[in-house]
């Protein structure tokens, strides 16, 4: 009897827990029922080699998932891939499949359009100029907007052909709404078509950002100029002054047009060298021209003086040049090169060419027949002539 009893008493426990689990789930269920939801997601490309481009695709898919409300309810299109494979695909129209990437405990019901129709082409690239739009150029009462200055000046552009030839604008968006000081930010780089459409979803452009510094002054004419440093002293031995970087390296003054007219530059106090094997960094004064201001209130600039190892370069063969010839004359030379060897700054002298250095003999004041001219050399700044051979070459002038 107790057998019996103890028998009775396992099956009424199990036949209640199998009843709490099945009300569990029948009130989980209700509260957290499995249901759809559609995600608009972007279609992303894949294993497309570097050279090609697709002209036309849809930018977006429709991906419907089935799951518990709870866990749709907590998803976004960032949490969903939708992709084309593009691995091994050549130029010409393909019929491509869309794959979906779902989270966990979802499922995918469907994908619309489940496939595509892509034309895939070679890819293309132009240099276009970038122009400042203004949506407010109105600074604060009082101020004036000078002539935007953009670094770059030009992007290059990156697509397909028939979507590069749509372009009609490539620019930044300027707002100088109330502005009383200059306006300097990075900016994205914009690309429309002659419809105002923004066409950045076929064309990829590099950089992407530009610098665009719009300087924003007092009513006062004014006028933006370089800055120059210049320097006393000499380096080590062995070493020269190669570029002279100033930071800012244009300012903006103000002035009577008549003064802001005659200054194309303005200087620093100089930066001594003496003695330097690595680069001079100062802090300087801007020396402001009698007559007009600086448009702000540091009138510090930074300086950065490259010293560089000195490098040899020699040159042969150079072609010589006749310079005042003499009317009614005409210089013949027998041995119309001439060799040099210069110095200089290391990144000069790998930058420098033959063409860059003017060799000729004066021919002034000479008359007909045979001369022994002496060679003269004209170079580029930085750059010091340390031989030439010959020193002087024979010149026949004949009628």
């Amino acid at each position: 009897m107790r057998k019996l009893m103890k028998i009775n008493n396992l099956l009424y426990k199990s036949i209640s827990l199998v009843l709490a689990v099945l009300l569990w789930l029948y009130v989980s269920n209700q509260e957290n029922p499995v249901t759809e939801q559609i995600f608009t997601v972007p279609l992303e490309v894949r294993g497309l080699e570097q050279k090609l481009t697709i002209s036309d695709r849809p930018s977006f898919v429709k991906v419907r998932l089935q799951g518990q409300r709870h866990i749709l309810d907590q998803l976004t299109a960032r949490d969903i891939q939708a992709f084309v494979e593009m691995s091994g695909i050549d130029v010409g129209q393909h019929i491509m499949e869309v794959h979906v990437s779902t989270p966990e405990k979802t499922q995918l019901v469907s994908v619309t359009p489940a496939t595509v129709n892509l034309n895939v082409e070679v890819l293309t690239t132009a240099q276009f100029s970038v122009n400042v739009s203004y949506s407010d150029s109105t600074p604060a009462e009082g101020f004036m907007a000078l002539k935007p200055v953009l670094t770059p000046t030009q992007v290059l552009l990156s697509g397909p052909e028939d979507k590069l030839k749509q372009v009609e604008q490539v620019y930044v968006e300027v707002d100088l709404g109330d502005y009383n000081f200059n306006y300097h930010q990075q900016l994205p780089v914009k690309v429309e078509d002659r419809n105002g459409n923004l066409l950045l979803d076929w064309i990829n452009v590099t950089p992407s950002q530009v610098d665009v510094l719009v300087p924003v002054v007092h009513e006062l004419p004014a006028k933006t100029v370089p800055v120059k440093t210049p320097v006393e002293g000499t380096p080590e031995d062995g070493f020269e002054v190669g570029r002279i970087v100033v930071e800012p390296e244009l300012l903006t003054i103000l002035g009577e047009q008549p003064v802001l007219d005659g200054i194309e530059s303005i200087t620093t106090e100089p930066v001594n060298i003496d003695g330097a094997t690595q680069d001079v960094v100062e802090r300087v004064a801007v020396i402001v021209p009698k007559g007009v201001t600086l448009d702000r209130e540091n009138n510090n600039v930074t300086a950065v003086v490259r010293i560089e190892q000195t490098k040899d370069k020699s040159f042969v063969g150079l072609p010589v040049l006749a310079k005042n010839t003499p009317e009614g004359l005409t210089p013949e030379f027998p041995a119309p090169t001439v060799n040099i060897s210069v110095k200089g700054a290391e990144s000069l002298m790998e930058r420098l060419m033959g063409a860059d250095i003017e060799v000729f003999v004066d021919l002034k004041n000479l008359t007909g027949g045979e001369h022994q001219v002496p060679v003269q050399v004209n170079l580029p700044k930085g750059v010091t002539l340390t031989e030439k051979a010959p020193q002087q070459i024979t010149v026949i002038l004949e009628e």
